[in-house]
């Protein structure tokens, strides 16, 4: 098998990597080797860049090249590597890697060496199976796709962005976004429309980040059924979209996939003559990942290492008696002084766990026990 693959650097490139600490299982994994020597890369469709973290490239042996211009995006070090061999599915090319210069709080997984985006590997046919968490490099495009849904990409984007065609014969912008464990990401306007059509949704709180839009939170629901185009996903957690997408295309952009919605696809993407190929899954959706809690703690813009409380109504850390702006110190027997996998994938587990929260307000310290829930879910009666 033949795949052709173009690796070269990108010196403005934007990355659009969501750094969700509690969720490194939902993530697509590339090997690769770099001069001989293993590294696991994420897939990250949504950027544009071949990039490396500080202590991958210290690990490596390579060496970092300075550049003294501000062509860099604030989350990239001002220069890149030396150029180096990197082999990726049986194909060995030459290249060079940005380095990432992400923040303290958002630093992604121990095991994570870096990243790729959709512009180094864009010229050949993928099947992308966000169930699986795996690409699939093909020879072609499998005659099976003849009865999905087509749409054309986006051939001057550097990532990986599809046409949404109109009836007035204009076009909108899907974003597919792999290094997003999200489902489907709506501007903020169409969020507002779909929250007031469906005022009794129970909804969650998420944290990301990105480099355009920093560290956010984001509202997160359960869509039973909703249109992407020419397809209907059924059984999707929805969530507004960070401002990034609208700043990028406009009035243009419609929403961003991210690899839960990929889950309710079959989908192909034949970069080589600019076509994806959809088909929307009938089978039950899996069951989402999602903060059982109702409730995030995110740093302060003075005090990174300060955990402090949004709340969603009527959620369980709500029910509990935590407010905004409380400040979290400690989850069961663990002490909140940074952000750490022990306590963010508390939010996490299971329905009907327990957690022990101790937390301030107003210089006061005080504990309370909340109960986890399963907020996003199907309907009763659906999807089956």
């Amino acid at each position: 098998m033949t795949i052709r693959h173009t690796l070269i650097i990108l010196i403005i490139g934007i990355v659009s990597f969501w750094a969700t600490l509690c969720l490194a299982e939902e993530r697509i994994w590339l090997k690769a080797k770099i001069n001989g020597k293993p590294a696991k890369l994420c897939f990250d469709s949504g950027s544009s860049v071949l990039a490396l973290c500080p202590q991958t490239v210290q690990r490596l042996g390579l060496k970092f090249m300075q550049d003294p211009t501000n062509r860099f995006p604030p989350t990239v070090l001002p220069g890149h590597t030396e150029v180096c061999n990197m082999t990726l599915e049986g194909t060995e090319g030459k290249t060079s890697f940005l380095i990432l210069d992400l923040p303290a709080y958002v630093s992604p997984y121990a095991d994570f060496d870096g990243l790729i985006g959709w512009w180094n590997i864009r010229q050949n046919v993928l099947q992308i199976n966000a169930v699986a968490k795996e690409v699939t490099f093909l020879q072609k495009v499998p005659t099976k796709t003849a009865q999905w849904a087509q749409l054309f990409l986006l051939t001057n984007s550097s990532t990986l962005d599809l046409q949404m065609p109109h009836s007035d014969r204009t076009n909108g912008v899907l974003c597919i976004d792999t290094g997003d464990n999200g489902g489907l990401a709506l501007p903020e306007q169409a969020w507002r429309r779909w929250k007031e059509t469906h005022p009794h949704i129970p909804i969650t709180l998420e944290t990301a980040f990105t480099p355009d839009d920093g560290f956010f939170v984001t509202e997160e629901a359960w869509a039973d059924q909703i249109f992407v185009g020419p397809v209907v996903l059924k059984g999707v957690p929805i969530e507004r979209a960070g401002p990034a997408g609208a700043t990028k295309w406009g009035a243009q952009y419609e929403g961003t996939l991210g690899l839960a919605a990929l889950k309710r696809l079959d989908f192909i993407v034949d970069g080589n003559n600019g076509l994806a190929y959809l088909q929307a899954k009938k089978t039950r959706p899996p069951a989402h990942p999602h903060n059982r809690l109702g409730a995030v703690f995110v740093p302060t813009a003075t005090q990174t290492n300060q955990a402090v409380a949004r709340v969603v109504d009527g959620g369980p850390a709500y029910e509990a008696g935590v407010r905004n702006g409380d400040v979290l110190l400690q989850i069961d027997d663990v002490t909140v002084k940074g952000w750490t996998y022990d306590w963010l994938s508390r939010f996490y587990m299971p329905a009907g766990t327990k957690l022990k929260l101790t937390l301030q307000r107003d210089g006061t310290n005080f504990t309370t026990t909340a109960t986890l829930r399963e907020i996003l879910h199907p309907s009763p009666n659906k999807n089956k």
